[in-house]
């Protein structure tokens, strides 16, 4: 063969689905195989033991060797995939690496379409169509309605796109230095991530591909659906901060961070305490020191930014600003009120009127989106039927 490809799926809960994500990379075998490409499946056991997966064993059908099946342990107490995934990409030596979560799965003929864009075009990366759990391929990231061959990091928003799902070229994450941020909780692979996007080389989005299939059969224990203290959630953001490629990127570059930094991740966390219960027995959801924290956050992220983030929206701006002044979760939920009460003038114009037109205002967004929908830059290849287990 002259080309590989190897499918790291890290599992740290054996309860997980992991056969059928299995089973949804080795049915694509042959279908790589006729192009000249050999497929190979790396299972990294992380923090369990070695016989956790049932003998261990493949789908039904599929025995071991004969699916280019390995398996990997790999022990570090910490309930984050960054260390399985670092462990598995020191260990490949396959061309292109697709990392899968255990409880996702590949839409049949998914890594050939990706394969074939990669080859096309020398692509570093290929960026998946992403399927949601309600079935939609996620309108992410922002890409021109004029659907580019290669995209661009700041015109088609590729800081939108926060993991790293579709195929990767090894060559080019070596070059990188690419590795997921080990000993956080959440956000491993935000930084490797916008690092990949804005300086390994030429990344595509396959349109109209098969997609990354994702699920909610994670169960109530994963990771990411738990409300932290912000200094917890935000951890990965100190890694961020203090790295030196996006210390050293443009203004432009370090503002369409920023912007998202703070729009997705910083307005998320507070709408999820806003609208969370009241519960006993847990840390407080809203407090003087969660407001501090936060005013320290939004600080440094403009700073990031220059100063300013000229192409924030007014329900934005005003929420991140007026967040830092109030130590009470019934105050933090009147003001998420206000926020969603705001209207279309405050969700699309900023707060000085001409900065409405930046490339990444919200008004801007507005518009690509209703010429994205028109040329198909999401349209959705047909959904598959799960595969069986």
């Amino acid at each position: 063969m002259s080309q590989s490809i190897e499918v790291v799926i890290p599992v740290h809960d054996p309860a997980r689905p992991v056969a059928r994500g299995m089973a949804s990379v080795i049915e694509q075998r042959q279908a790589l195989a006729d192009r000249g490409v050999d497929l190979h499946v790396t299972v990294v056991l992380h923090n369990l033991a070695a016989d956790s997966l049932s003998a261990p064993e493949v789908p039904a059908g599929f025995p071991a060797a004969a699916a280019g099946v390995r398996y990997l342990s790999y022990s570090d107490g910490v309930p984050s995939p960054a260390g399985p995934r670092n462990f598995a990409l020191q260990r490949s030596d396959a061309d292109y690496l697709s990392f899968l979560d255990s409880d996702d799965y590949l839409e049949p003929g998914s890594l050939p379409a990706w394969w074939e864009i990669a080859e096309k075009h020398g692509a570093a990366a290929v960026i998946a169509p992403l399927r949601t759990p309600a079935g939609s391929i996620l309108a992410s990231p922002r890409i021109r309605p004029s659907k580019p061959r290669v995209l661009d990091p700041l015109r088609d928003g590729l800081a939108y796109r926060s993991v790293p799902y579709g195929l990767l070229r090894r060559e080019s994450l070596l070059d990188l230095g690419f590795s997921y941020t080990e000993g956080i909780l959440t956000g491993e692979d935000l930084e490797p991530t916008l690092r990949l996007w804005f300086r390994s080389g030429a990344v595509c989005y396959p349109y109209g591909a098969p997609a990354y299939h994702q699920t909610d059969d994670s169960g109530p224990a994963r990771v990411t659906s738990q409300i932290r203290p912000l200094r917890e959630e935000f951890a990965w953001l100190e890694h961020l901060l203090a790295a030196d490629w996006l210390r050293a990127a443009s203004t432009p570059e370090r503002r369409a961070i920023a912007h998202k930094i703070l729009r997705v991740h910083g307005i998320g966390a507070l709408l999820r305490r806003a609208d969370a219960p009241d519960a006993s027995g847990r840390a407080p959801l809203w407090d003087v020191n969660e407001s501090l924290y936060w005013r320290d956050v939004t600080d440094r992220v403009l700073a990031l930014a220059g100063g300013s983030i000229p192409s924030i929206s007014r329900r934005d701006a005003t929420l991140v600003q007026a967040a830092g002044s109030t130590g009470e979760l019934r105050q933090l939920r009147a003001l998420v009120a206000g926020y969603r009460g705001s209207g279309r003038a405050g969700a699309l114009l900023t707060p000085r009127l001409r900065d409405s037109l930046s490339p990444d205002s919200a008004f801007r967004h507005y518009v690509s989106e209703r010429l994205r929908a028109r040329t198909g830059v999401f349209a959705a290849h047909p959904a598959a039927i799960p595969p069986a287990t």
